[in-house]
């Protein structure tokens, strides 16, 4: 249980809102990268090891998963976040259950960054005919206002995850079936070398 009770793990969704913002709209410093992302929280949460762990498998798992014209690839940087942050709440769930978990709120910000960038398609339009009316676009409130869009839309799909769907399921862990519970942890376990499955595909498809 993290120190302060659900205060460290909602301030937790608030870093990581701001710091999805590198995955493509702001400074691009890699700091949003699950192989970051995850040690750092980890660190900052006091479960390094857990967070390590996180980080690699999901950074491995979403490797050859790239945007692709309209394609959106499932959010690995709310992944690997919501994942850490699901075992540090005051209601912490075991790993093994935390990385479905986190898999499913990345899959989730796919769907909704959808609707987001069809709504920047439309600020965009905007702009577009204030240029060819001779105006100049408020630039500023724009991209103020997509930014702020992304940003509140990731807040809202981890503190969903960690604040409702967490202590949902650990309730629900100590009754699931003991063949579950085995699946699950087997899981977990084969997770990082599924990981390196698909960083080896990757590699042979750009060789």
């Amino acid at each position: 249980m993290t120190p302060g009770g659900w205060l460290g793990p909602v301030g937790g969704c608030a870093l990581v809102a701001l710091l999805e913002l590198d995955v493509v709209q702001v400074g691009q410093t890699m700091v949003s990268r699950p192989l970051v992302l995850g040690p750092l929280l980890g660190l900052l949460f006091g479960v390094p090891r857990i967070g390590l762990a996180l980080g690699l498998c999901l950074e491995f798992l979403s490797l050859d998963d790239v945007p692709v014209g309209d394609r959106l690839p499932l959010n690995a940087t709310v992944a690997a976040a919501a994942a850490l942050l699901l075992t540090c709440s005051p209601r912490p769930l075991h790993p093994a259950l935390a990385l479905p978990l986190g898999l499913a709120a990345g899959w989730a910000h796919q769907r909704l960054e959808a609707v987001l960038r069809h709504r920047r398609r439309a600020l965009c339009g905007a702009a577009e005919r204030s240029i060819s009316d001779g105006g100049t676009p408020p630039w500023g409130r724009l991209l103020g206002r997509a930014l702020a869009e992304q940003a509140a839309a990731t807040f809202a799909v981890l503190l969903a995850c960690v604040c409702a769907a967490g202590p949902a399921l650990s309730g629900l862990w100590p009754r699931l079936p003991q063949s579950l519970l085995a699946g699950l942890d087997l899981g977990w376990k084969l997770a990082p070398w599924l990981g390196l499955g698909v960083v080896l595909h990757a590699l042979r498809r750009r060789a």
